[in-house]
């Protein structure tokens, strides 16, 4: 039996407009073996926008997995990959932004649909609201960390039509002070393009992404062989080490291939077969 990866030398289209294939061809090569290659000519703002002109028909999940599909639409590859981000302030923390990248991988050949989801505080986001002629706008402008960052600027009562492509800061002030005086509330919004390639940030966290799904598919099931083979679910109720009742903490893990269905439970990686009394809500009420 050949020690290759099954998708050792395989083309994998990549769905995107945006450059990633910068981010995410090195751990597939690495890894598995594989080549990433963009699909030329597609237009996946079809699936929505992160300047908002264009909303997503469906969750991050789904929209993922619909952006892989129109891989296989112009490209004879088998397999197809794209992702989807989301990027903002956290909930009640209005100064702290995070993120969530999706990747989503779809083998036509042996059916399998893999959802990765990579969490992340690494994010560059920004929001700022400015009157037309605010000495702060070219402070905030070069903090963003502009031109090597992207920005968009609208008017705050017409979000929906951002200008993009702004290269100077000239540029961007001018378009700031029009967008002002166009706005019935007097303020031009500018925030940031997360778009991947206007945004070294993303392009890290893309990176890590593609590292954390190209070891996922490294993993080939222990019963039909299919890549992917890796964690689905963690189950809660790790026993309190005073009293024995379940706690909150991780007890043991699930692992499953989403093809054949086959699961695997393993115990905490740690090694950890208690949790501590001060988790445990029956000793807390003691």
């Amino acid at each position: 039996m050949s020690g290759l990866h099954p998708y050792a030398n395989a083309r994998i289209g990549l769905a995107t407009m945006h450059e990633k294939e910068r981010a995410l061809g090195p751990a597939f090569r690495r890894v598995l073996g594989a080549e990433i290659v963009a699909v030329p000519e597609l237009d996946t703002d079809t699936l929505g926008t992160f300047s908002g002109e264009v909303p997503r028909p469906d969750v991050l999940v789904e929209t993922s997995l619909l952006k892989a599909e129109l891989a296989f639409r112009t490209m004879d590859v088998n397999c197809a990959v794209a992702s989807e981000g989301s990027y903002g302030p956290i909930d009640r923390v209005p100064l702290i932004s995070c993120g969530v990248e999706i990747l989503a991988f779809v083998d036509r050949e042996r059916g399998l649909r893999l959802v990765d989801t990579f969490p992340t505080r690494h994010s560059s986001w920004r929001l700022s609201r400015f009157r037309a002629g605010d000495p702060a706008r070219l402070i905030v402008l070069r903090a963003m960390g502009f031109p090597r960052y992207g920005v968009f600027v609208a008017c705050s009562s017409d979000m929906d039509h951002p200008v993009k492509g702004l290269a100077t800061e000239e540029e961007v002030i001018a378009t700031m002070d029009r967008e002002a005086e166009r706005s019935t509330e007097g303020l031009a919004v500018l925030y940031s393009d997360m778009r991947a390639h206007r945004n070294p940030t993303r392009m890290k966290v893309l990176r890590a992404a593609g590292w954390q799904l190209a070891r996922r598919l490294q993993c080939l099931c222990p019963k039909c062989r299919t890549p992917g083979f890796g964690r689905i679910e963690s189950r809660r109720g790790l026993p309190c080490e005073a009293c024995g009742d379940p706690t909150h903490w991780i007890d043991f893990e699930i692992d499953g291939c989403s093809v054949c269905g086959h699961v695997e439970t393993h115990p905490r990686k740690d090694g950890r077969k208690t949790a501590p009394k001060l988790s445990c809500g029956s000793c807390r009420t003691a």
